[in-house]
């Protein structure tokens, strides 16, 4: 019943660094049969009611593209060829919903906040307990359309 229920796609951006000018440094993943869930609503500032979105994005380890779940500290310390055979995420990471790719050419992972609406990740959760093999990742985001 659970995999009915996954359906969407998503794209994570992993920051490894930055490079000469400042920009970051991303490595891309597009994670298919996810379910995302999102939950808009607004909150109150000194200038007003803003905008605050939120999602959950439940991935069942193993059934991406990159079928291997590493924690940050694991990835960061594999070699390059071991890369290609992992995905990972971690705190400040950024998620669009759908597959979108703005490392390529001109565009940069900076720049999309024109152009999409993008998540950033608070929290990276494996379920260890029941042993599922699914990571709920979660976190806010806001509306950048221009």
């Amino acid at each position: 019943m659970f995999r009915r229920l996954m359906k969407s796609v998503a794209t994570v951006y992993h920051k490894t660094g930055e490079d000469e000018t400042g920009q970051g440094v991303y490595d891309r993943f597009v994670l298919k049969n996810t379910r995302f869930e999102r939950k808009e609503s607004v909150r109150p500032t000194v200038a007003g009611l803003m905008p605050y979105n939120s999602f959950k994005l439940f991935v069942k380890a193993g059934k991406n593209d990159r079928p291997v779940f590493a924690d940050k500290a694991a990835y960061l310390a594999m070699t390059e060829a071991a890369r290609k055979l992992c995905w990972t995420v971690a705190e400040g990471d950024v998620i669009t919903l759908g597959e979108t790719s703005f490392s390529l050419g001109d565009d940069s992972v900076d720049d999309m906040k024109a152009d999409c609406e993008i998540f950033t990740v608070n929290s990276v959760l494996k379920d260890s307990v029941a042993e599922t093999g699914v990571i709920e990742i979660s976190g806010r985001g806001r509306v950048f359309y221009t």
